[in-house]
């Protein structure tokens, strides 16, 4: 299917990083969460992986108290967690806390339980509550699959991916085509005029991530991009507001 050449976006949104990360005490937290709601965060993103007992939890790394997340219970997650002081929330949490308050854009960090997350979604929500991406074409691929109607992105900026992997990332087209993609997610780095330029002549919405300063994320704002993705949401909101007056 064609798809339509986009404009410059009219209002970049601002996307609270695991939360309002720089803000709370823990990132991927309900507190971080809570705090992106409060300060007017336009989306909140967080990181998605599973247990060995098949819970969905919020957590970035893969490994958690130098052991892989996949090889353990979250019930043994949350005790070292708590010793910590935090909590790990499940995914369920975050979803029932977030529906109907905040925009998610969710991040899945492995293959293997895309069916469990889908179904949690409808559950919880409606179509236009929510993005669903990865860094795996695979995972996306599998996502629409399972829902034509989920709105899903490639991220780009994977460490070490090597020369045609780097190419692959910047030149990103027929990927975001065969993932039957409907937006891109590029590291910062990538997000040069010419390449956000490229994205909206074949009809995919670009959210840069991580975004921390006022100057980049101006630039950005400049360039017509859909989302800035910010530990500071606080401060992607004011920059936003200053230029837009």
């Amino acid at each position: 299917m064609k798809r339509k050449k986009l404009k410059k976006a009219e209002f970049t949104k601002i996307i609270a990083h695991r939360g309002a990360s720089y803000l709370a005490e823990h990132e991927n937290t309900i507190e971080s969460f809570r705090l992106a709601i409060e300060i007017g965060a336009d989306m909140v993103e967080f990181d998605v992986r599973c247990t060995s007992d098949r819970k969905l939890v919020v957590i970035h790394d893969s490994t958690f108290n130098d052991m892989p997340v996949s090889y353990q219970t979250y019930a043994e997650m949350n005790r070292k967690a708590e010793e910590e002081g935090f909590r790990i929330p499940t995914f369920e949490e975050v979803v029932q806390l977030c529906a109907g308050r905040i925009f998610m854009d969710i991040e899945v960090k492995a293959s293997g339980f895309e069916k469990e997350l889908v179904h949690i979604l409808h559950k919880y929500c409606h179509h236009d509550q929510y993005s669903v991406k990865s860094f795996f074409d695979p995972v996306v691929y599998h996502v629409k699959k399972l829902d034509p109607k989920i709105t899903t992105g490639l991220l780009l900026g994977k460490d070490h991916p090597g020369f045609i992997g780097r190419m692959k990332e910047v030149y990103p087209l027929r990927r975001l085509r065969q993932a039957e993609c409907d937006f891109v997610a590029p590291f910062w780095v990538f997000s040069s005029r010419g390449f956000v330029w490229r994205m909206h002549r074949k009809g995919y919405p670009v959210y840069v991530w991580t975004v921390n300063t006022p100057g980049l994320t101006r630039k950005l704002i400049r360039r017509g991009v859909e989302g800035v993705i910010t530990d500071k949401p606080d401060m992607g909101l004011a920059v936003r507001k200053a230029y837009y007056g």
